[in-house]
This record gives C-alpha cells, structure tokens and sequence, in this order.
C-alpha cells in the first residue's frame, strides 16, 4: 500500500468550526433557519462543505434538518432544565476527579480567570466565553479526555442559551460570586462543599434561563450582546 502522506482539506473543518460557533454565540440564534446558499456564499465554498458542517451539527443536537429547510434547535424550558441536570451530574464527577490532580499553577490559572471576569463593565459575550473556559479549565484537572469531550458536547447544546443568561441578569455579581466561593471550596480541595455549590450554580442558570424561555420574550434570538437585561433573584442568605 502506498505510505504517502494523505493531504486532507481544511475547508469542511473550517466550515464547521465557524458555522458552530455562529450557533453556540447566537450569531444564529434558536430557531432561525438556515440557508445552505447564503452561508456557502459569506464563507466563499461551495454548498458541499456547508452541508457536512450542518450534518455533523445536526448528530450534536445542534439543528434540525428538516424537509427543505435547516433550524437551529430552540430548546423548550423544560429541555434546559433537563440538559443542566445532565450537564450537573458530569461535572460533579468532573470535579471528583479533578481535586486530588489540582496544582498551584492550576488554581493561579483559575483565579486569573475569575480576575478578568471581574470588570463590572464587561460585555456579555466575552463573559460568556471566560465562563466556559473558567468552568473547562478546572475540569482539565480530571485528567480524562472522554469525561472532557461529553462536557463539551453538554456545553454546546446549551451554550446559545447561556446568551439568554447573559441578557437576563442585570449584572454578573451573583454569578461572580458563586464562582469566587467555588474556587475557595476548589483551594480547601472541599469536595462535598463543591459539590453542592456546583449543583445551587447550575440551577440558578438554569432557572434564570428556563424562566426567560417561559416568559417568552428571550425565547427567539438573543444577540451575542443582549437586549436590556433585567434582574433575577440572589440566593437566599442562610440565618
């Protein structure tokens, strides 16, 4: 058999690269149909790509193919209260894993996150971007790429609805804060108390989401940057 190196495109990687992050940004938002056409004509190819960059985004929950249209999937809420129950049950094992790996160099890393995250200015896009990569850093300490990748694959089906998070909340203080006590636990390597900070985390996303999607003003597209944000509830101080 002949050993010659093999040189395979870039173009459908590209394609898909792009085309999912428009999805995972709201650049394309919930809903919105898709035209092969147009998006083959703004990124310059030919339809063929755009087509196997859909169908590999559609195996990932992340459009529906449908007669003579493409849609990104819109979840209902309670779909986003169900893929954050799911989301919660693998990060928690994430974090299980994690805490006995953690280093110095990784919580510095963690906490220079949080640092940039601080600004109370900071718009909702780059937010929301420091948020992933907050919550993935850490995850990378569990030293599993198979637990990383089904995260991943979590992440995505939900990250168009952390633009209706971002556009919700009249400011990032609460989630801030929730994120500060989480490396605190991560320091005191505080498994049980990580845990269940973890799991209050995730459902006051998923509840701030779920109710936007209920209320139906947020429920179609949401931009990268949001409309007028409004307030959502803290959590309850123990006494």
């Amino acid at each position: 058999m002949d050993r010659e190196a093999i040189n395979v495109s870039t173009i459908n990687k590209e394609v898909y690269d792009r085309v999912g992050a428009a999805i995972r940004t709201g650049a394309l938002p919930p809903g919105v149909k898709i035209s092969l056409r147009s998006i083959a004509d703004t990124l310059g190819v030919s339809t063929m790509p755009v087509r196997e960059a859909l169908r590999t985004l559609q195996a990932q929950g992340l459009v529906e193919f449908e007669r003579r249209s493409v849609t990104v999937v819109r979840l209902t809420a309670g779909e986003v209260v169900q893929v954050f129950q799911i989301r919660l049950r693998l990060e928690q094992l994430a974090a299980e894993w994690a805490l006995p790996r953690l280093t110095e160099d990784d919580v510095a890393e963690l906490r220079a996150i949080l640092a940039e995250m601080s600004d109370p200015g900071i718009a909702p896009d780059l937010w929301r971007r420091l948020n992933r990569r907050f919550h993935e850093r850490f995850y990378q300490c569990a030293g599993s790429p198979h637990l990383l990748d089904l995260i991943h694959n979590i992440w995505d089906r939900v990250e168009s609805s952390m633009a209706i998070y971002a556009s919700t909340v009249e400011d990032f203080a609460e989630a801030h804060r929730q994120h500060l006590r989480m490396l605190e636990l991560i320091e005191a390597r505080d498994l049980p108390g990580l845990l269940e900070e973890t799991a209050w985390h995730l459902e006051h996303t998923s509840r701030t989401v779920a109710e936007a999607l209920e209320e139906g003003g947020l429920a179609g597209a949401v931009p990268p940057d949001g409309p007028g944000p409004r307030r959502v509830a803290a959590r309850p101080t123990a006494t």
